[in-house]
């Protein structure tokens, strides 16, 4: 299937899962059905809008609102629609109380430079009724706008690759002069994960959101790429008045939503989050966090530890713990319960409107589900714990409701916009959008709802003062942007302002209220040694945590007051305070830095602590390259077990020193400890080649060889084996040939002979396609051969193997010219049929490069690509096919067969198939048309991350796949052949294609019914 569009929504795009689509049960309603509302116990208590008629004479808006089911005591209502309004991507709510708008008429597709078709435009409650009549255009002409906010002067907006800043100084609506382009670099290879999400932090940065296919190299105009910062996911941010740009921290998915709490903590929404274990995560700074491909980390994160050790892995995990669907970290069957693991805009609420008992809680969007989930994140050690509110707050039954952000407004209402389409998934197709429409509603609590004019721009500095102080915390935030921008870019604020605000900070009794302070301090660059002197001893563990950050933040306090730092390291009482030294140790010069680190690595009641461990690990790497030493002296007195795991295992992945020091490590304990250890060495040489052997080793193995526990006697073989010492080698060949040997020890003298692999074993490894038990791993060793043995084994068996043991076998065959031959030799004489030659196989034959291999793939299979117009026919076609088929006359089963020999190589459904590309478990939800267009035209989203890798060794190879990983020395290509680790030093020339691992044709080889019976086999599921 298209390799790039694993579970992506729309978002910049806004919309939709892909090929990780939910798991929707059999049987199981469609979402949006008005009967969930009864099956779903999160939905049960929710009652109909009270809202009028849903009569033919109602505005199609209005028909929407009548669809809609809130807690009792809640309404909705539509304060904007088409005709002005539609595509809605993005909103910001101004100090006036107005609604700007994004609409994204560009998406999916970046326009030709001066061509975009994007909008900014401002609607605004001129009358004070509650109804937004008023609509004016601000911007036009930007091109895929995925992203915006208003302040400090003007527009920030996200129209990837750059973040464009609009001036308008003096707030007249007009545009000062065309965009500034502040950043570029910003990738859209997937145009629904663009930046966006753009929010102004309590720190007076901007911050938004990077979705992971989308590889980003950003940077200011015409920077080198030595002054540019590569993020594939994360959350980033940007200062307004210093104009310097940074990760705030990286990883997760499809992000599409951020928000902080009262506390200044951030958290994000996003989908498919199988690797971070939960919906919503908790974002802390310099973390490294999972993410949706589990590839692609920082070189210190190991992302898939040995099984006997889970806890080697050290990236961060999202603060929830369970997903709101099938097919991301969702158990089966919570799609009918809260919607589907797709989210899309994240607020936690502390507007004046809505009751009490939802302040401080967590919304976010359903997609799929059209509701509202409601969330609660309780303190646990130094993070959070994210979980389900028990009741969601909103379901919508039109099936065209998008919704995609929500915010809370200076009435205390919520208000969202909906994209507003039948078609939620990503498309390519720019015609199957319709542009018609979009809306914005408003949800409130009847009884106390009350519209409410603003325009804090002309409140007087004082008058922002006193708004600190507010119930509704949109006040608060507005009134500490203003205070901010007259400070550093106006007038200048009131002396008698600034005491004020001082005096918060400094005596306030509620810590919410001095913490705001201090931020609001900090924007106006008035915060002064005695103001982070005396926040760095407040009662309050975030007050103390946002000192240490704020002091490593600001230019003018850097070197004042860091001396302070490694003593709360060593004596803070709070996990909150701890990981906040953590990040800065990340930001502070190493003399600082590893004092703090050494400080935080001995607190034993850490050791079980979700984020310290890993946050004070992604702090420690990145200085131990420079100083092993150091390192090396905090593993002998840490408490923290995954602490020292990752510092003995990182080490074995550095040349030289490090990986001595790792030996020596596994040298120096003994029992359980030292099975651990060379567990971890065994894992950081698994990716490596033509790795020098230490002299450490030569003294070590003996023992290790002899050890009375088996489990160190086979990790030591993995070990000798990639230091290139085979003397265990014949042991391990007549352990695997002999069929009367334990499987337990011919798997591991497998995988020991197939590190190098060992041409000695040849004899043994063509012996093994006899063997069941090993047959299709001894297949796609076999292609790493160079043998004229191989290809004659392979063709001689053919006829008996299984789909899957063709599969490898064909696979094997086509992934290198001297075997093409003999394959196309079998297949002239009908030894091996030609259709089972899927369009994957004749791919691989043309990227061989070989003129005779070419030649006559050409005269046995003509041309190999189709134009455009033949993949849009071919889709129209096989959709009317399809539809019009009585599906109950074609057989599933059989179209099990057809997946398990066409798309099983690289996709798995259920336990079918590999992971080589996304998961197709749940997908079948996006409908007949999603999965021809994926087909036939796989080309048309390519992410980076499943864009093919060819490589050309010394030795003649030529070898394709997907880059699992790369070290200095070797890179791993993942290929449907397994796994292969490829020498740097052997690679004469390396490039990426402009295309998916899919290929074109995969449908060819069947006939109409075949098609149709895969078809049926996909959307069933």
């Amino acid at each position: 299937m298209r390799s790039t569009l694993t579970s992506v929504w729309k978002p910049a795009a806004l919309v939709a899962v892909l090929f990780v689509g939910t798991l929707t049960l059999p049987g199981e309603d469609p979402l949006p059905d008005v009967r969930r509302l009864q099956s779903s116990p999160v939905l049960q208590h929710l009652k109909p809008n009270p809202v009028g008629s849903s009569a033919s004479s109602v505005a199609p808006g209005e028909k929407t609102v009548a669809q809609m089911y809130l807690p009792e005591g809640f309404r909705a209502e539509l304060v904007a629609g088409e005709p002005d309004l539609q595509q809605p991507v993005a909103f910001a709510i101004d100090e006036r109380g107005r609604l700007w708008v994004a609409e994204a008429y560009s998406y999916p597709q970046k326009q030709p430079p001066g061509k975009g078709l994007d909008k900014i435009v401002i609607f605004e409650d001129a009358d004070g009724d509650g109804r937004f009549e008023t609509r004016k255009v601000f911007a036009e002409g930007l091109n895929l706008v995925s992203g915006f906010e208003v302040g400090y002067g003007g527009v920030w907006v996200g129209a990837a690759p750059e973040l464009l800043f609009i001036p308008d100084r003096n707030h007249d609506d007009i545009p000062d002069g065309p965009p500034e382009t502040l950043l570029d670099g910003f990738g859209f290879q997937d145009t629904h994960e663009c930046l966006n999400s753009f929010l102004w932090g309590p720190d007076g940065w901007l911050y938004g959101n990077q979705g992971v296919f989308n590889e980003s190299h950003i940077g200011k105009p015409g920077a080198p790429a030595s002054q540019r910062l590569t993020l594939r996911a994360g959350v980033w941010r940007y200062h307004p008045v210093r104009r310097e740009f940074e990760a705030f921290a990286e990883g997760g998915s499809n992000q599409w939503g951020l928000d902080y709490d009262e506390h200044g903590q951030l958290f994000m929404t996003h989908c498919r989050s199988y690797w971070g274990r939960g919906c919503t995560t908790h974002v802390l700074q310099g973390g490294q966090f999972w993410n949706q491909a589990n590839a692609n980390y920082a070189p210190f994160i190991l992302a898939d530890p040995p099984s006997d050790y889970p806890s080697f892995r050290n990236y961060l995990l999202a603060s929830a713990r369970y997903d709101h669907g099938a097919g991301g970290a969702g158990k089966p069957g919570s799609d009918a319960i809260y919607g589907g693991h797709s989210h899309v805009g994240t607020m936690i609420y502390y507007g004046d409107n809505w009751p009490d008992e939802y302040r401080g809680h967590l919304f976010t969007h359903n997609l799929h589900g059209h509701q509202i989930n409601h969330q609660v994140n309780h303190v646990l050690g130094s993070g959070y714990d994210t979980v389900h509110a028990g009741k969601d707050l909103f379901f919508c039954s039109d099936p065209s409701y998008v919704a995609v952000d929500l915010q809370y407004g200076p009435d205390g209402a919520v208000y969202t916009i909906d994209w507003y389409d039948r078609q939620h998934c990503h498309n390519p197709n720019t015609e199957r959008w319709d542009r018609s429409n979009g809306r914005i509603y408003r949800i409130e609590w009847a009884a106390t709802y009350k519209p409410r004019k603003v325009d804090l721009g002309h409140a007087s500095d004082a008058e922002l003062v006193e708004y600190l102080g507010h119930r509704n915390e949109w006040f608060v935030r507005t009134a500490r942007r203003l205070l901010s921008e007259r400070a550093r870019l106006g007038r200048g604020v009131d002396a008698t302002a600034i005491v004020a605000v001082r005096e918060i900070a400094s005596k306030n009794p509620d810590p919410v209220r001095r913490l705001s302070a201090l931020w609001t301090l900090h924007g106006m660059g008035r915060l002064a040694e005695a103001d982070l002197a005396r926040a760095l001893k407040d009662a309050d563990p975030f007050l103390r945590g946002w000192a240490v950050q704020l002091l490593a933040d600001d230019p003018a306090h850097v070197g004042k007051g860091l001396s302070l730092l490694a003593g709360m390291a060593a004596r803070d009482s709070s996990p909150v305070v701890r990981r906040y030294l953590a990040s800065v140790a990340q930001r502070v010069p190493p003399t600082v830095a590893w004092p703090v680190l050494e400080a935080l690595s001995r607190h034993p009641e850490d050791s079980e602590d979700r984020n310290l461990p890993l946050l004070i690990w992604h702090a420690l790497a990145r200085r131990m390259p420079q100083d092993l030493g150091r390192a090396f002296a905090i593993v002998s007195k840490t408490p923290m077990t995954a602490l020292a795991d990752s510092i003995h295992w990182y080490a074995g992945t550095l040349d030289g020193e490090g990986l001595s020091r790792a030996v020596q490590g596994v040298a120096s304990v003994s029992g359980e400890l030292r099975r651990r250890r060379l567990t971890g060495l065994a894992h950081a040489l698994g990716s490596r080649a033509g790795v020098s052997m230490p002299a450490a080793w030569r003294a070590l193995a003996p023992s290790l060889y002899g050890d009375a526990d088996l489990r160190i006697r086979r990790l030591a073989d993995r070990v000798a084996a990639a230091f290139g010492d085979d003397s265990m080698f014949p042991r391990l060949r007549a352990s695997l040939a002999d069929g009367a040997t334990d499987p337990d020890s011919r798997k591991h003298a497998f995988a020991v002979l197939s590190r190098g692999p060992d041409r000695g074993s040849l004899p043994v490894f063509l012996k093994l396609l006899d063997d069941p038990a090993f047959r299709v791993p001894s297949l796609r060793l076999l292609s790493r051969f160079d043998s004229p043995e191989v290809p004659p084994a392979l063709v001689a068996r053919f006829g008996s193997f299984g789909p899957p043991e063709k599969a490898a076998a064909l696979g094997a065959l086509t992934g290198r010219a001297s075997y093409a031959l003999p394959l196309l030799d079998a297949v002239a004489s009908g030894k091996i049929p030609r259709d089972q030659l899927t369009a994957l196989h004749v791919r691989q034959l043309t990227q061989l490069g070989n003129p005779e291999v070419d030649r006559r793939v050409a005269a046995s299979w003509g041309r190999i690509q189709q134009t455009s117009s033949e993949k849009q026919a071919a889709i129209a076609r096989l959709e009317k096919v399809f539809n019009e088929a009585p599906l109950w006359a074609f057989d599933g089963g059989a179209g099990r067969g057809h997946f398990q020999k066409l798309c099983s190589p690289c996709h798995r459904i259920g336990t079918d198939g590999a992971r080589l590309g996304p998961e197709l478990t749940g997908a079948g939800r996006n409908g007949i048309r999603y999965f021809l267009e994926n087909i036939i035209d796989p080309n048309a989203v390519i992410g980076t991350d499943f864009q093919v890798t060819r490589v050309e060794t010394r030795g003649g190879d030529v070898l394709s796949g997907l880059l699992g990983s790369e070290t200095p020395s070797a890179l791993t290509l993942r290929t449907t052949a397994g796994d292969v680790v490829v020498a740097k030093g052997d690679i004469v020339h390396r490039s990426t294609a402009d295309t998916s691992l899919m290929p074109e044709g995969l449908l060819d080889p069947l006939s109409q019914r075949e098609q149709v019976e895969l078809l049926k086999f996909l959307t069933s599921q």
